[in-house]
């Protein structure tokens, strides 16, 4: 069961929204690294925020936390997992994925660039930063949806460390990097 040091640990987190401002990089970073220990300073915010939450939490639901990953969202395990809102979450990534494959082999078999109505209805045709943007944006807004309801429970954790996952995966964006890929991968076509 879930005690009362894992909801003051949920209350204390910083508020995450859908920014990217020095400010708020800072603020939510300097707050989390202040549950690290000071000889952890280079430590993965992730990482923090699983050491903390593992103090309130069940060895087996700690290891689950621990192994959630935007990269394996998608998996069966998470689809099937016994927590609605991981389950509802890793559906929706799975079917978005499949959605955005199909997107994208219409686009590239389609010389006018149409698709079917609910893939164009995803993303817009935009260059391939502003995509993965709208795409976390879209990722988001469902966790937005799924939080009703989940305010400090093991739900909220989740919501919450797939919030902070977006929210670092959008900030580690490099334009100057991801341009060069770009520029290979229509070398290699």
């Amino acid at each position: 069961m879930i005690t009362g040091n894992l909801e003051y640990l949920i209350s204390s987190l910083p508020y995450l929204s859908f920014q990217d401002t020095e400010e708020v990089r800072s603020r939510i970073s300097s707050t989390l690294r202040k549950y690290a220990r000071p000889v952890e300073e280079k430590t993965c915010l992730i990482t923090i925020l699983d050491d903390e939450a593992a103090k309130f939490l069940t060895p087996v639901t700690s290891h689950l936390l621990s192994q959630i990953k935007l990269s394996t969202i998608h998996n069966t395990i998470f689809q099937q997992s016994k927590n609605k809102v991981l389950a509802a979450f890793s559906e929706y990534v799975f079917v978005l994925k499949e959605d955005i494959k199909q997107l994208r082999i219409s686009r590239r078999n389609d010389s006018s660039q149409t698709a079917s109505k609910k893939q164009s209805s995803l993303i817009t045709n935009a260059d391939p930063l502003n995509e993965e943007m709208q795409l976390l944006k879209l990722k988001w807004d469902k966790l937005e949806a799924l939080s009703i309801g989940h305010y400090t429970d093991f739900g909220a954790l989740v919501i919450y460390k797939l919030k902070l996952l977006l929210l670092l995966r959008w900030w580690g964006f490099d334009t100057d990097k991801g341009f060069e890929v770009y520029l290979q991968t229509i070398k290699k076509n």
